[in-house]
């Protein structure tokens, strides 16, 4: 009987290592993995540096909330590739700030914490700027769908240095830009759009900036130019541009000349 009671001992110490063994592993293992980004709470430290991001909005045009995103290699997230293995991407944190204008002049302005603090040290890492017309000011296009346009992304991290387009900006930032009215009429689809036209061309919306202090953006409205599209009344596939002058050819409008007509 002892000899019976004494291998049941043995088999329960047994179980019990068996069992610590196995809570020491997990342990372990969540030790190693990265912290998660769901703490999405910002803290900026009272000694951080502020960036002010501001635009002076013309009359006709208003400015959308910023897209701000702060990313952490402290806090990461889990991310699976196609063979199901787990992998750890650094995490992200989107924002949405709105521009304040300041008192009664046509300037609106924010300040963003370059560093967001937390737990998680948040960093800025993008910002995206935002504008279109406003219907009301437009009073000949209330029935049209206002879609925004003249976006721009500034970014405060070496993530896209591999982009060589990148327009590289320092310190107190400021960005001029002629913006013309576009309408859009589609006989096919029966929808009329108003948007603004800025060239189209994403190689000047894009902006590595360091040591930034300020960013101001300085939209030119040329709000008595109005570019016109109307696509073909039979089939889809030929667009035509009507510029303010009147002349008109097929496909896009040529940025270029209608800088040359101001």
């Amino acid at each position: 009987m002892d000899l019976f009671l004494l291998n049941v001992k043995q088999e329960k110490k047994w179980h019990f290592y068996q069992i610590f063994l196995f809570l020491s592993i997990i342990i372990i293992i969540q030790g190693c993995a990265p912290r998660s980004d769901k703490n999405k709470t910002l803290s900026p430290s009272a000694d951080t540096e502020w960036v002010t991001i501001g635009i002076k909005l013309p009359e006709g045009i208003e400015a959308l909330p910023l897209n701000v995103l702060y990313r952490s290699d402290i806090c990461q997230r889990a991310q699976y590739n196609s063979a199901g293995e787990k992998y750890y991407i650094p995490g992200f944190n989107p924002k949405t700030i709105a521009l304040k204008q300041q008192g009664s002049s046509d300037i609106y302005q924010t300040k963003i914490a370059l560093n967001g603090g937390g737990s998680c040290q948040w960093q800025l890492s993008e910002v995206w700027m935002e504008i279109q017309p406003v219907k009301s000011a437009h009073f000949a296009y209330k029935d049209y769908e206002i879609i925004p346009s003249g976006w721009m992304k500034f970014y405060f991290d070496n993530r896209n240095d591999w982009n060589e387009n990148l327009i590289k900006k320092f310190g107190e930032i400021e960005i001029k830009r002629d913006i013309f009215p576009e309408i859009k009429t589609s006989n096919i689809f029966k929808e009329n759009t108003f948007t603004l036209f800025d060239g189209n061309n994403d190689s000047w919306k894009e902006f590595r900036v360091y040591n930034a202090i300020s960013i101001f953006f300085f939209p030119i409205y040329h709000k008595n130019k109005t570019i016109r599209y109307e696509d073909s009344k039979v089939d889809n596939k030929n667009l035509i541009v009507i510029y303010p002058d009147g002349s008109i050819h097929e496909g896009i409008a040529d940025y270029k000349k209608l800088k040359n007509s101001l």
